[in-house]
């Protein structure tokens, strides 16, 4: 007997291996292809999930079936294995996919609308934009990312050279050529 599996995909899509459990019916019983259209996967790695990765089924014969509070389970597991909590000071560097320090001249912020903080630098290893939300709350002088604490001080000596240089040729008249 050969089963036909006939389906609409309605379900999640799944970006970055990140599965949302919000409509999870913990109630329910679901079977190998119904998790696999709710998320966009393909049964096979369900069947992964089920023989290596510890998703507990349901004995029912031929039939592969999972609890709904078990899947649940299961995902929260998953998601929280793949967060990498920032320390105090760092930035998240999604080309990286780690927490870094940024680049201390190049840490700036911006005040959000909803009372947050967005603080943004440079990664020290790739040199991407790397961004954290800080609370309104907790952002001060103080902060270990404020801006104004990492910048590095410059003094006015006057002794910096101009950016341009204008030189005059043989006739008096003066060159105006940029690209030095």
């Amino acid at each position: 007997m050969t089963f036909v599996h006939l389906s609409i995909h309605t379900g999640y899509n799944v970006s970055k291996n990140t599965y949302p459990t919000n409509k999870i019916r913990h109630d329910y019983t679901y079977t190998v292809y119904e998790i696999a259209d709710l998320y966009g996967i393909t049964p096979d790695t369900v069947f992964r999930w089920i023989r290596n990765e510890g998703l507990v089924r349901i004995i029912a014969g031929r039939q592969y079936l999972v609890h709904g509070s078990s899947l649940a389970k299961f995902l929260n597991n998953k998601n929280q294995k793949r967060k990498k909590p920032c320390l105090e000071g760092e930035l998240f560097c999604c080309k990286c996919q780690l927490p870094r320090e940024p680049i201390a001249s190049s840490i700036k912020s911006r005040k959000e609308p909803n009372k947050t903080v967005r603080v943004f630098g440079k990664c020290p290893v790739c040199n991407t934009r790397i961004n954290k939300m800080v609370s309104g709350k907790k952002w001060s002088k103080n902060h270990v990312l404020y801006p104004k604490k990492n910048a590095p001080v410059i003094t006015p000596n006057g002794e910096q050279e101009s950016q341009r240089k204008c030189q005059s040729n043989e006739e008096g008249q003066l060159c105006l050529n940029l690209t030095q």
